[in-house]
Parts: C-alpha cells; sequence; structure tokens
C-alpha cells in the first residue's frame, strides 16, 4: 500500500497543478520583463566568444611551440579550459537573472538589467568557486558521454547510463545553488548542504515546471518549422529566407523558455523558503499555492 498525501497540499496532483502554474507564471514574468531575455543572450555570447578565444590562443601557441602536435595539445588545452570558463560565464549570468526574477517576483517592481548583474557581483567568489565546481562535473560527465562512441557495446550502455544518472543526481542536489548563493549570499559549501533540502519541498513542482517549459519550447519550435515548410519549397531564396526564419525561431525560442526557467526556479525558491506564493502569482491570477 502507497502512504502519503495525495489530496492536500503536497498532494501530487496538487504539486503538478502548482509546477503547471509555475511554468505559466515564468512565461507571464518574462513577457512582461523581456530584458530578462538580454541576460540569457549575454551569456549565449560571452560563452561563445570565450570558448573561441580561448581554442584560438591555445591552439595559436602550441603551433608555434610544437607545429601540428603542439597545436592538437593547444586544442586540448583549450578546451579543457573552456568548459571551465564558459562554466564561471553561464553560472554569473544565471545568477543575474535569478536575481532579477526574484526582484520582479516578490516586489512587483520592474528591476534595471544592471540590478541582475550588481546582484551578482556581490557574490563573484561564490560565483567563480561554483563555476568550477559545475565545470568539473561537466567534464566527468563528458567523459561517460565519450564512452558511446566506443565500438563496445557494453561500454556504450554503461558510459550513457552513468552520465545520465550523474545529470539527473546534479540537477536535483544542486537545483538551488544559485538562488541561495545570489539572494542569501551563502557560501559553496553552505549553499550545497541546504539546496537538497530546499528540493524535497518542491520535488514535483520542480519536475513539472521543468518539463513544462521544455515541452512548450519544443512545440514553438515544432511550429514554426512546420510553417516554414512551404518556404523551403519555393527554390534557393525561398530555402535561404525559411532557413533564416528556422533558425531565429529557435534562437529566440530557446533564450525566452531558457528566461522562464531561471524565473521558474526563482519561484520555486520563495515557496521552498515560505510555504507561499509568489506575491507577483496573484497579479496574474495565478495563485500557485
Amino acid at each position: 500500500m502507497i502512504h502519503g498525501d495525495f489530496t492536500g497540499k503536497y498532494g501530487f496532483k496538487n504539486r503538478i497543478r502548482r509546477g503547471w502554474r509555475i511554468t505559466k507564471l515564468g512565461i507571464h514574468v518574462v513577457k512582461a520583463d523581456p530584458e530578462l531575455i538580454i541576460y540569457v543572450l549575454f551569456s549565449a555570447i560571452m560563452s561563445i566568444l570565450s570558448f573561441g578565444a580561448v581554442l584560438t590562443l591555445t591552439g595559436g601557441l602550441g603551433f608555434v611551440i610544437g607545429n601540428d602536435e603542439g597545436f592538437e595539445g593547444g586544442v586540448a588545452l583549450g578546451t579543457f579550459l573552456s568548459y571551465f570558463i564558459v562554466s564561471i560565464i553561464v553560472v554569473f549570468w544565471n545568477a543575474a537573472i535569478v536575481a532579477s526574477a526574484y526582484e520582479r517576483l516578490t516586489t512587483g517592481r520592474n528591476p534595471s538589467f544592471s540590478y541582475g548583474i550588481r546582484q551578482a557581483m556581490k557574490c563573484l567568489p561564490q560565483i567563480f568557486a561554483w563555476g568550477l565546481i559545475s565545470g568539473t562535473v561537466g567534464l566527468i560527465v563528458s567523459f561517460f558521454e565519450s564512452m558511446a562512441s566506443s565500438d563496445n557495446i557494453i561500454l556504450k550502455i554503461l558510459g550513457s547510463i552513468i552520465a545520465m544518472l550523474i545529470q539527473f543526481a546534479w540537477w536535483m542536489t544542486t537545483f538551488f545553488v544559485i538562488p541561495i548563493i545570489v539572494l542569501e549570499k551563502n557560501g559553496v559549501f553552505e549553499s550545497m548542504k541546504e539546496s537538497p533540502e530546499l528540493f524535497q519541498k518542491t520535488w514535483g513542482e520542480n519536475i513539472v515546471a521543468s518539463m513544462g517549459t521544455g515541452i512548450i519550447n519544443f512545440f514553438v519550435i515544432l511550429f514554426i518549422i512546420i510553417i516554414c515548410l512551404p518556404l523551403l519549397l519555393l527554390g534557393e531564396i525561398g530555402l535561404a529566407l525559411g532557413f533564416i526564419i528556422i533558425v531565429a525561431g529557435i534562437t529566440l525560442s530557446s533564450l525566452f523558455f531558457t528566461a522562464c526557467d531561471a524565473v521558474n526556479r526563482a519561484s520555486m525558491y520563495y515557496y521552498a523558503k515560505t510555504g507561499e506564493e509568489v506575491p507577483l502569482a496573484e497579479k496574474y491570477g495565478l495563485e500557485v499555492w
């Protein structure tokens, strides 16, 4: 027999309902404050530029020192370093958007773009440390994912399973680390300790909101591709135009729903800490608790 509260405030059905309403609230907030998307855009641009710059620098130096072999070694070193640099950049901008979204959700005010940056700057040491830790985990996951290219079928399956388990466990245990760091200004290890405790209070909502955002993003992208299919049949001009629209649409959709995901995380952090709805939910008629 399964025991538990499936009808009350923490019942499974209510968790699903709250998770879906959190998703809708996130969409409303990003639509009202589209500048939140700029945080995500800056994160993507800086990550790409940093990755390219590091690879160019290390690869070029390697070639000067040791020709082709040095170039390959430099690229390998650059890839290794890029994991950490990009991870730190992503953590910084995630912290900025969470801080900005939390301010909007809890006060109703529309914070300036610089507000999130200032809040993230206040905890740079923690962001740097967390970026290094996240980058290390990313390298470990990449190692196991690389086993999928092995000729050994057992290694392929084993690598994929281990990588998936690590990613899922890491997602669950560190879900609230960035909100705790940027909103409470706590240290990294203290945040890592508190995050699983908060996740236990909102596990159902976290899963539903994350899946909800991903599913909506998928259907938006699918819709963009479908409406552009006729253009792809109109010769070279139509093909080029359709391709541009599809790429632009996928990019904008991904940026939008990535911002929504950060807003959702800020909402769930507030709930996990207070057990109450975010004040802004009432404005949109989305009392999620």
